[in-house]
């Protein structure tokens, strides 16, 4: 019995884990170019959604790999890509793109690193507190 609590606690603590670091995982990047993309069929790239870059993007208006008569149609497999810089000494966004709101305000990119050493430190913590309860239960 003391070795299925153990096995029990240990399987929760790496699912939950697990779960908690998908989405860290699942980090996707743009399409080198637009042959790339249009050789998986994929055309008419909005911005957020996977694939999508501002290199694809040549007149700013929010739409990468533009081609008239086609709808936009997902990937079925998102590319892993590094994202490209812009040149040095350019404007990231030239325009702004159409349903965006020019505040003049610059915005910095986020990071997450803390939130994901923090998730990390919290897995620690439930697998240090299931230690603990096995440890009691069989004493």
């Amino acid at each position: 019995m003391k070795k299925i609590t153990a096995g029990l606690t240990f399987a929760a603590v790496v699912g939950l884990s697990a779960l908690s670091a998908t989405p860290a995982l699942a980090v996707t990047g743009a399409y080198p170019n637009c042959a790339a993309a249009a050789a998986e069929g994929v055309y008419n790239i909005p911005v957020g959604a996977p694939g999508y870059g501002t290199h694809l993007d040549s007149d700013g208006d929010g739409i990468g790999c533009e081609k008239s008569g086609v709808a936009y149609k997902a990937a079925q497999s998102a590319p892993v890509a590094a994202p490209v810089a812009p040149a040095t000494g350019t404007k990231q966004i030239v325009r702004v793109p159409v349903g965006g709101a020019d505040t003049g305000v610059a915005t910095k990119g986020t990071d997450n690193t803390t939130l994901f050493a923090l998730g990390g430190g919290f897995t620690l913590a439930a697998a240090a507190a299931g230690v603990i309860v096995v440890r009691r239960r069989n004493a």
